[in-house]
């Protein structure tokens, strides 16, 4: 039963792992096709929207031109040539009835001459006239804006109750003589013309055209309710849609471009396209719901999902198929396997020719077998050395911990000093050192150290220097002389971790008279007993152990009652926040400022609780050492 749960098991991960992996692709493909298509669909159908718009616009616009090319002759034979009444007449009424596009045409007097206007229509090719009765005529826009301005004007659509009692939109333009305003020629076109050649739906196979005029207000549309009775931004405040509010400022500011409407108005979920009309500064609009522009890619989407069901069905039965007879071989390999992972590394591989990946796995197995057995010997014999490694580690680093000073309260029974130290490596074992003995009875030599590295190199190159010290100490009773003759020898041993900064004193008892010398460590301060402090930051030399001929030097600092000198190496001032922030000498200095009464083991341990605090969460690690020693202070002489 277990070896069945095992066989279904595969077939399921085959299947499941290709289907799954086809049904991305298949996904991703219908996003892909989908977003290829759609902006190709799109593209295509907002050109031509763009081609119907200028269709229409050539159209309107054609008109307009054509009518203000006639008012512009009839204004030049009127007011150039001298021509009777009669002969005006009879020129004005060819005009009209040469052009069917001219619906009436009116004729004005300026106001003050009492003519009253006289306008001019055709009722089945029969010439008709009559004049304006009353003075309303004077506060309509064909009059009154050319009369304020002195420019021509193509007016909003208006009815003319006068003529034909048809809505129209009029072309005024005054007439001059002489500089002065003598009257006002009116071309008048109907604009149920203009509808018909805006909203011929025989023009669209898609989508519709509108007519805006030039204060927003639908002047054609396939749906009459809106016409003449809605605007782009009445509709916009009805719908709380501002994207018809922006078409509608767009449209009216002479622009052209695309936008796409949502909301709930009559142009929902559509593309608009718009573009002005040169001659009396109305748009026209082009509109496309999105659904009519997507029909063509969801069919291709529904096929594209069709075959891949299909495809998904045919290869999963193939997989299965396959599955089942791959997993045969297998269940014997697996059996073999699990023999050899309870720990019978003699088991017979099972070999079979159902495929090559099989015969290659077969083999793989038998190798694996092999390997295991002198892997397993080999991980034995590599663990009992570690082990013994380890120990040789843990044992190195009892060793380095006893090579430094023991904490007493008086070192080396030296009634006028003080002193505690700290040594915290990073790891088991470090490169940090300090030490401190007598030379003479009258002369204590102390000395902190670091070595360039970590592990048992650095810890060996520490022995070193502190065996080599305390040997040559008798000899020299100057900072400058020990430092010298250890460079000397760090120089010509050459060993690996040979590069060391190190600061050394010697201190005369009797006078207090302290001679150091700093070789690239960092600086030494002394605190007074008012808890004020100096920093001696100046240094001698370069670090030990890279030039034999080094020149090292030394200064002479005397010590006062209770003066308290804090050493330290650079695991105090790189001490990382997690911010990865250094503590730096400021950070020191700023602890050290807070310490309480000299006290060489208080000022120790704060200085290192301190440094822990900072660094509490950082990951980075490094050796500390700390040693601190106070002279003659009141309270042990």
């Amino acid at each position: 039963m277990a070896q069945n749960k095992v066989n279904k098991s595969l077939a399921y991960q085959l299947i499941s792992f290709v289907l799954t992996f086809m049904l991305i692709i298949f996904i991703v493909a219908i996003f892909v096709t989908r977003s290829i298509y759609s902006k190709v669909m799109l593209d295509i159908q907002l050109s031509n929207m763009q081609h119907l718009a200028h269709e229409r616009i050539y159209l309107i616009d054609g008109i307009l031109s054509k009518v203000e090319a006639l008012a512009k002759i009839a204004r030049s034979v009127a007011v150039d040539h001298d021509l009777s009444d009669t002969e005006k007449e009879i020129m004005l009424r060819s005009l009209l009835l040469d052009n069917p596009e001219v619906h009436s045409l009116c004729t004005a007097a300026k106001a003050s001459d009492g003519v009253p206007p006289k306008v001019m229509y055709t009722i089945r090719h029969r010439f008709l006239q009559r004049e304006i009765q009353g003075q309303d005529y004077l506060y309509q826009d064909w009059y009154q804006i050319p009369h304020n301005t002195g420019k021509p004007y193509w007016t909003e659509p208006w009815i003319d109750s006068q003529g034909k009692g048809e809505m129209v939109i009029s072309y005024s333009m005054p007439l001059y003589q002489k500089g002065d305003i003598t009257g006002f020629l009116r071309f008048d076109i109907e604009l149920k013309y203009l509808q018909e050649l805006t909203t011929n739906p025989d023009h669209f196979k898609l989508g519709s055209s509108f007519l805006v005029s030039s204060t927003g207000t639908l002047v054609a549309h396939r749906d009459l309710d809106l016409v003449m009775n809605q605007s782009l931004f009445s509709l916009a405040q009805e719908y709380n849609d501002p994207l018809l509010s922006s078409l509608g400022e767009a449209m009216i500011a002479g622009e052209s471009g695309y936008i796409k409407i949502d909301g709930k108005s009559p142009f929902k979920n559509s593309w608009v396209y718009y573009q002005n009309i040169m001659s009396n500064r109305w748009s026209v609009g082009v509109s496309i719901e999105e659904s009519v522009l997507m029909e063509d890619v969801n069919l291709i989407l529904l096929i594209q999902t069709f075959t891949s069901i299909l495809i998904f069905l045919l290869v999963g039965i193939a997989i299965y198929a396959r599955a089942l007879s791959v997993s045969r071989p297998l269940k014997k390999l697996a059996k073999a396997a699990d023999r050899i992972g309870a720990g019978d590394f003699d088991a017979e591989i099972p070999l079979s020719d159902k495929s090559q990946e099989i015969v290659t796995l077969s083999l793989s197995f038998s190798a694996m077998q092999k390997s295991l057995k002198e892997y397993i010997q080999n991980l034995r014999i590599t663990t009992e050395e570690k082990n013994q490694i380890r120990g040789d580690v843990i044992y190195a680093s009892e060793i380095q911990t006893k090579l430094v000073p023991t904490n007493v309260e008086h070192p080396l029974e030296i009634k006028e000093l003080r002193a505690y130290g700290i040594l915290k490596p990073a790891g088991d074992i470090g490169g940090d050192l300090y030490d401190y003995f007598m030379i003479d009875d009258d002369h204590f030599c102390f000395v902190i150290a670091d070595v360039l590295g970590k592990g048992i190199v650095a810890a060996m190159a520490m022995t070193m220097v502190s065996t080599l010290l305390l040997s040559i100490a008798p000899y020299y009773k100057s900072s400058k002389e020990l430092l010298w003759e250890l460079n000397k020898f760090l120089s010509r041993n050459n060993i690996e971790s040979n590069f060391v900064t190190a600061l050394l004193g010697v201190i005369q008892l009797s006078s207090g008279r302290l001679e150091y010398s700093n070789c690239g460590h960092l600086p030494l301060y002394i605190r007074k007993m008012d808890r004020s402090f100096v920093k001696y930051g100046q240094t001698h030399s370069t670090a030990l152990g890279v030039f034999e001929n080094l020149e090292i030097g030394s200064d002479i600092i005397q010590l006062n009652t209770g003066d308290e000198i804090i050493l330290y190496t650079d695991g105090v001032t790189e001490a990382m926040n997690i911010e990865e922030e250094f503590m730096g000498l400021k950070g020191l200095e700023e602890i050290i400022q807070g310490l309480p009464m000299p006290n060489p083991e208080n000022t120790a341990k704060s200085i290192l609780n301190k440094v822990q605090d900072f660094a509490r969460g950082s990951t980075h690690k490094d050796d500390i050492t700390l040693l601190v020693i106070d002279y003659k202070h009141p309270g042990i002489t």
